[in-house]
């Protein structure tokens, strides 16, 4: 695994489960990729299409023969395993029929204690399609489910679980099938020439909804692996057994396959995958090879079955990924089946609820029930446990048998008081008459056990808090204002007791803040643990000068009462500051000190680094990772006078120079996708600062070639995993930004008057150098003009590399008017002219590169005459 998944991979475990060895800030992933269990999550599900061929097979493939009895088509040989209830919308009887037919041959092909809820819709749809499916969610570390980070569709979750797992109300399977197409809707297989068999594409689709589906897809020319609902991204359980023909499974091979990348796009679209399980290859000794057409589409690619080597006729053919006219395929097939108990439909369920910290030194009673859809070994049921975290080199354990319960399915075993005191690691284990071994807590895809984690005796260590202020500063007294407060708050042993914000207004203690359990769901991913407050601040209860400070405050529900405190020293600030008057345009070079009083933030400053040769504003550097509830964290620098917007679009421009080295995300990623990480923005508010809109969409290192190249030149792993680029921003990565204030995606108008911020974002993880930026002209000409009063825009004017330290400079101009020729001239900082020439024009492009060397160290001026107006650009030479 690369390292961008893998360290996304620690954070959303560590986010999943409080009690977790990983969720601690100072603990890594064991050396063999052993961890504990973290708990039960879902995802939403997505279903897949069925397409019709439009051409005749005449082919037909019978039910089981197990599940007619005689010529009878309505008699049944077997009772059913498996119990489905399906609410029908808008079906038509016939329509009913055949579907409940499907539904009456699943029901004896696979075995389930919880009944499997099915919504099936008659709807509208385009010619050809016949219909779509999938599971109405997936569970992710339930009980007894062997695939530690895998996802399974919820149907087959509550099957190996024993017991139902989302409401039992809701849908494990949602099903839409199109009422536009000539349907057979006779059971007995015989379907005329020109019509679609309408209970094998319930079967079909059924399939898909009982697990046959998964998560890997192709996005703008990338295999992607992931879900797409968290950081992470984990397989489905169908995904880890897709290998290729070199037995490499996909979901392992990491190193050679890279999630998000070219590679893996090959290998989904190389016509070279297959499903292979233990089951399958011991029952039928062969693979199910794979559709893995050139053209990567979920309706028609490894989600299904290759057409080739089950073509119409083919036993086995059911799961390929059209179907023909008069083709009817009553039964899944052998090697489907066998592959759906590798999936788990057939298993052992090894069931534990695990036992919870205790500061009470007493004998512990494990507890586990097993229970099988096969023969399960007499013996088999063992319980594994040790003292200390099992590591690469240490994975020695104390193997014992629990006693069974007389006849029931429960197997107990007591840890002596003496021998549960401190941590102890375990979990279960039983084996059927196959020799399939099955554990709770689960495995991890590359094999490697999981454990359940538990502490016994005193606990003195208390919670953690992730937190990052969400404001720094308030910019208007006049209406109500307050300060959100999203805490994530955990504790490894005994849970929290209370809560809550400690804080003081202007020196005087004010009451304290309750902080409310919650969970919050941002970009499909949901948070556990967080902690909820609000400080309500009413209309002009504030006045600029002011000064609110505050703590978080968190105590353990244990017997010592441990506490902690957030900041570990100190308090958060949140100042009251008066915006100043509004401007038509702001033009600043950073030149003059005193103007950092036309900002305030945080992250943020104007300065002068040592590889720079003039001041500008700079975030820090390196800026610091993301600490909240989400992993990250905001730095903020807010021009205070705000600028009233012109009505002519060419002169409403925000215009700088900026160097840009954060994180970069993948290629054509956005704010909330998963693979897109630190980011800047340029933002205004047309209310003091309470509310902010994007001026542009976010980007990072990515947006330029060079910034990309620079932040990749030097790149460092730490101790913790991370891969940080070290490369410091110079001035020779100062590129040029226009941003149009009134276009047709602009949020606001002619005439507002918005504050205008610059924002950097960062998260948990890697980080660069940061962000610079110069020559700010808000609403001004490009360059200052040599003229008495402001003339109209004549054009831009870049200069670059700046310091210039070899001697040479590329200049470029943009003009808004055709011209043949321009003249530049060099200036001395005493007003001499060093040189002068003509330069040639394109229509309205000029482009040239000059030899400066000649030059001493120092500052001088370049200009370019257009017309009656000068375009004037201060450079740097260093030798």
């Amino acid at each position: 695994m690369n390292y961008w998944n893998t360290a996304r991979l620690i954070l959303l475990i560590g986010l999943l489960g409080a009690n977790l060895v990983l969720a601690q800030k100072s603990s890594l992933p064991l050396p063999n990729g052993q961890l504990t269990k973290p708990v039960s999550r879902s995802t939403a599900g997505y279903k897949i299409s069925y397409y019709s061929t439009e051409q005749d097979a005449s082919t037909r493939i019978p039910p089981p023969d197990n599940f007619l009895k005689g010529s009878s088509i309505n008699a049944r040989l077997m009772a059913p395993t498996a119990h489905f209830i399906v609410t029908y919308t808008n079906f038509t009887a016939e329509a009913q029929r055949a579907f409940q037919y499907a539904v009456d041959i699943w029901s004896t092909l696979i075995v389930s204690s919880v009944p499997i809820r099915i919504q099936a819709n008659w709807v509208s749809q385009e010619p050809n399609l016949l219909g779509s499916a999938g599971p109405a969610s997936y569970r992710y570390n339930f009980d007894g489910g062997q695939k530690a980070m895998a996802f399974y569709p919820v149907a087959l979750a509550e099957k190996i679980a024993r017991r139902e797992l989302n409401n039992p109300t809701d849908a494990d399977i949602i099903a839409d099938f199109n009422r536009n197409n000539d349907w057979y809707y006779g059971t007995d297989g015989k379907t005329p020439a020109g019509q679609t068999d309408f209970v094998t594409a319930v079967l079909h689709e059924l399939a898909h909804g009982l697990g046959f589906i998964g998560f890997f897809n192709v996005e703008t020319g990338k295999g992607d692996q992931g879900n797409g609902q968290y950081i992470a991204d984990l397989p489905s359980v169908y995904d880890v057994f897709i290998e290729n023909g070199l037995k490499q499974r996909l979901v392992t091979s990491q190193t050679d396959y890279p999630n998000n990348s070219i590679p893996l796009n090959r290998q989904l679209t190389g016509g070279d995958l297959f499903l292979n399980g233990a089951v399958l290859r011991q029952t039928t000794g062969q693979k199910l090879k794979l559709q893995a057409k050139a053209q990567f589409d979920r309706s028609a690619s490894i989600y299904h079955l290759d057409e080739d080597m089950y073509p119409p006729g083919n036993i086995n053919s059911l799961m390929s990924a059209q179907l023909g006219r008069a083709e009817s395929i009553h039964m899944p097939g052998p090697l489907v089946l066998a592959f759906f108990s590798d999936m788990e439909w057939k298993t052992t369920s090894v069931l534990h609820e695990p036992i919870l910290n205790s500061e009470d030194v007493k004998d512990f009673l494990f507890s586990v029930r097993v229970v099988s859809d096969t023969t399960l070994t007499a013996g088999s049921v063992r319980l594994f446990y040790r003292k200390s975290a099992p590591t690469a080199k240490d994975s020695v354990f104390t193997a014992v048998s629990p006693t069974r319960v007389g006849t029931t399915d429960v197997y107990q075993y007591t840890l002596p008081a003496a021998q549960a005191l401190g941590d102890t690691w375990y979990y279960f284990q039983a084996q059927d008459a196959s020799g399939r071994t099955f554990t709770n807590p689960g495995k991890l895809t590359n094999g490697a056990q999981t454990w359940h984690h538990i502490r016994v005796g005193p606990d003195n260590s208390p919670p953690a808090i992730q937190y990052s202020p969400s404001k720094n500063n308030i910019f208007s007294t006049a209406v109500a204002d307050s300060l959100p407060i999203y805490a994530r708050i955990s504790d490894d042993r005994s849970g929290i007791s209370t809560a809550y914000v400690e804080y003081q207004i202007n020196g005087v203690t004010q009451p304290n803040r309750a902080l409310r359990y919650s969970r919050q769901t941002v970009n499909n991913i949901t948070y556990d643990s967080v902690y909820v407050s609000r400080i309500d601040f009413s209309a002009n209860s504030l006045k600029a000068g002011d000064k609110i400070i505050y703590r978080i405050v968190a105590r353990d529900s244990s017997r010592a009462q441990n506490q902690t405190v957030s900041p570990t020293t100190g308090f958060y600030e949140l100042k009251v500051i008066a915006t100043q008057a509004v401007r038509n345009q702001y033009i600043n070079t950073f030149s003059d000190a005193t103007t950092a009083s036309d900002f305030v933030g945080y992250g943020f400053s104007i300065t002068t680094p040592s590889s720079f040769g003039d001041p500008a504003i700079h975030s820090e550097h390196p800026y610091r990772n993301g600490i909240d509830f989400q992993g990250q964290s905001s730095y903020e620098y807010v021009l205070l006078s705000p600028i009233r917007i012109k009505i002519n679009p060419d002169s409403a421009v925000i215009r700088f120079d900026e160097v840009v080295l954060v994180e970069p995300g993948d290629p054509g990623s956005h704010i909330g996708d998963k693979n897109f990480y630190d980011y800047v923005i340029v933002e205004g508010s047309v209310d003091n600062g309470s509310t902010w809109k994007s001026l542009l969409d976010a980007y990072s290192s990515t947006d330029k070639n060079d910034w990309l190249a620079a932040y990749k030149s030097k790149v460092v792993t730490t101790i913790t995993g991370e891969q940080n680029s070290i490369m410091a921003g110079v001035p020779a990565l100062f590129r040029h930004r226009n941003i149009p204030l009134l276009n047709q995606k602009s949020l606001f108008r002619a005439g507002d008057q918005i504050l205008i911020r610059f924002r950097l974002v960062a998260d948990q993880l890697a980080h660069g150098w940061g962000w610079a930026i110069d020559n700010l002209r808000i609403q001004a000409p490009t360059q200052p003009l040599v003229l008495a009063t402001e003339p109209i825009n004549v054009g831009s004017f870049l200069v670059y590399p700046n310091p210039i330290n070899n001697g040479i400079v590329q200049i470029e101009a943009e003009l808004t008017k055709s011209i043949p020729e321009i003249q530049l001239s060099v200036v001395g900082q005493t007003g001499q002219l060093l040189r002068q020439q003509t330069l040639n024009v394109k229509g309205k492009n000029m482009s040239e590169q000059l030899d400066l060397s000649q030059l001493s160290t120092g500052f001088y001026f370049l200009k370019l005459s257009v017309g009656d107006a000068v375009l004037t650009q201060k450079i740097i030479v260093t030798k």
